[in-house]
């Protein structure tokens, strides 16, 4: 019977402490539970507090992307560099486009006579006059050719006694042809500039399409690192306020009498401490923010700058769809970079095409087609009656000869231009021929070079996009079983808390231990959540580098008009 008492007297004593630690008890008076602890507030959450105290604007992934794209200076740039390709082509155009001339003026010279012949006897001054008024009308044309129309007119007035036409009207109206045979036929300076220039604007669109891929995974990976600061800021927020209840529960048990007074100072330690963890997380929050910032608004002035920043989406996981060689051909089919390195290629085959043909001798077509006129005061010798018998006896000259045909002005001239009474044909060949044309053979070798240097090029980008592709997608796979062990760490940690809270209460813990696991699953949240969002950006990077990041954000290219 004596052994059987000293068995349950034990065990009764086991099971009923816990129950006796719960049963209230009378507080002792303040004087007996030591110095009073001000009270702790609970930290509110930071999306919470940023609504209350200053303006806010909250924004999902695409709405991000769509603020960069259209803000970004970067993208401005881009447009820049085409309204200059387009304005290259415009100018070059431009060589198409006829020109009309004018030319009006007037000459007059005084030269000596050396002989009766230069002006006639007696007269020691030769003298001139002439007034010109010239028009013409040039055109090139696309196949290497040049037209031009001339209508051409002059008065002309001297001193001389040997000139029957004085003054004189010349008119004369002239059409001309200038057209390559070999050298310059079609393949002209002017065609190859408009296809390079062509070609220039199909690179600054691909590398527009480059840049906005850029764009949009630099803005992706830059709201996932805002997403994941206030998330950090929220889960060792969570940490201070189980680190407070912790602290309140302690000055409880000290007020009871069941703890030392030591350990609301461990306590209240701790949450100061998590106090400036969770301070120091706000400047990683603040970091963050002005990255993103920094994409969507680059102008200072802008009124995003003045506004906080809420996300309203949180990574999310899921499996690839899609296998390693397929993700590597679909880069190869649509990355940017590939199709500027074939549009250089088709550029150096454009200069190559058009130095071949400038390396040939120059055989052109000459052709003209002119029509003449002339009309002025006729002169010349007549006889007279200078007897009265009326027969005709003394010839004079420099007798005015109005029934001439050419007796008039430019109305007499210009008529005779335009009746086409006195034509002119000139139909020739002419030939140029290099002995030596070190210039079209130092071309011809640098367009060499250049290819060969874009096929090293190519083979290099292929295979660093490759190795992009590679790298994302396997890290992508390393990232999944990294979020699967720090979701497992996590729910331990979870597990392992309550569990030593369960031993707190028993007694069988004690308060640095609690602290310790409480701390163990705010780094193992935080890590979680880095898991997640390192997955996410891993698949961000898969898309950049399959360039499809375009199409599975709904993004359409359109470049201005």
């Amino acid at each position: 019977m004596k052994s059987v008492k000293g068995i349950i007297l034990p065990v009764f004593v086991v099971i009923a402490v816990p129950f006796l630690r719960a049963v209230p008890q009378e507080e002792p008076a303040p004087d007996q539970a030591g110095p009073q602890m001000p009270k702790i507030d609970r930290p509110e959450s930071w999306a919470d507090r940023m609504r209350r105290e200053r303006p806010v604007r909250e924004l999902s992934v695409k709405d991000a992307i769509r603020l960069a794209l259209l803000n970004n200076l970067e993208i401005a740039i881009e447009d820049y560099n085409e309204d200059l390709n387009r304005q290259q082509i415009f100018g070059t155009r431009g060589f198409y486009d006829p020109r009309l001339q004018f030319e009006v003026g007037w000459t007059a010279t005084e030269n000596p006579a050396r002989s009766i012949l230069d002006a006639g006897q007696g007269i020691p001054v030769n003298t001139t006059d002439r007034i010109y008024f010239d028009t013409a009308l040039i055109q090139n044309l696309p196949n290497g050719s040049s037209l031009s129309l001339s209508f051409n007119n002059n008065r002309f007035s001297t001193n001389s006694t040997f000139s029957f036409m004085n003054p004189s009207f010349g008119s004369n109206f002239a059409v001309g042809l200038r057209q390559p045979l070999w050298r310059g036929f079609r393949k002209t300076q002017t065609r190859r500039q408009l296809k390079l220039y062509n070609l220039e604007i199909e690179i600054s669109d691909s590398q527009f399409q480059q840049k906005v891929s850029e764009i949009v995974q630099q803005v992706q990976n830059q709201y996932w690192e805002l997403v994941f600061a206030i998330e950090s800021y929220e889960a060792i927020r969570k940490s201070m306020e189980l680190a407070i209840i912790q602290h309140e529960n302690n000055q409880k048990r000290v007020r009871i009498g069941v703890m030392a007074p030591i350990e609301i100072t461990a306590s209240r330690a701790e949450v100061a401490t998590r106090e400036q963890e969770m301070i120091q997380s706000e400047v990683q929050i603040i970091t963050s923010q002005n990255g993103l910032k920094r994409h969507l608004a680059p102008d200072p002035r802008a009124p995003l700058w003045n506004l906080t920043l809420i996300p309203t989406q949180l990574p999310r996981v899921h499996d690839l769809t899609i296998t390693l060689d397929e993700a590597i051909a679909r880069a190869m089919e649509g990355r940017p970079e590939l199709d500027q390195n074939r549009l250089l290629r088709e550029q150096v085959e454009v200069d190559r095409e058009y130095y071949r043909q400038d390396g040939r001798p120059t055989v052109d077509l000459v052709a003209s087609l002119t029509n003449t006129g002339r009309a002025g005061e006729i002169f010349g010798s007549q006889f007279v009656d200078t007897d009265g018998d009326g027969v005709p006896d003394t010839r004079m000259q420099n007798v005015a000869q109005p029934s001439s045909p050419f007796f008039g002005g430019f109305g007499n001239s210009w008529g005779q231009v335009f009746g086409f009474n006195y034509i002119n044909y000139t139909v020739g060949v002419s030939v140029e021929i290099p002995l030596k044309n070190r210039a079209n053979e130092a071309e011809r070798a640098s367009l060499l070079i250049r290819e060969r240097r874009l096929a090293s090029q190519l083979k290099n980008q292929q295979q660093m996009i490759i190795v992009e592709v590679r790298n994302a997608y396997e890290s992508i796979a390393t990232q999944g079983k990294r979020l699967e062990a720090a979701r497992v760490a996590r729910e331990l940690s979870e597990a392992q808390l309550e569990g030593e809270n369960k031993r707190f209460q028993a007694g069988l813990s004690t308060n640095f231990e609690v602290l310790r696991y409480q701390r163990d699953l705010s780094q193992s949240q935080v890590q979680e959540l880095r898991a997640r969002v390192d997955y996410q950006q891993a698949v961000t990077d898969l898309e950049k580098a399959m360039y499809t990041i375009v199409d599975s954000n709904d993004i359409v290219l359109a470049r201005r008009d």
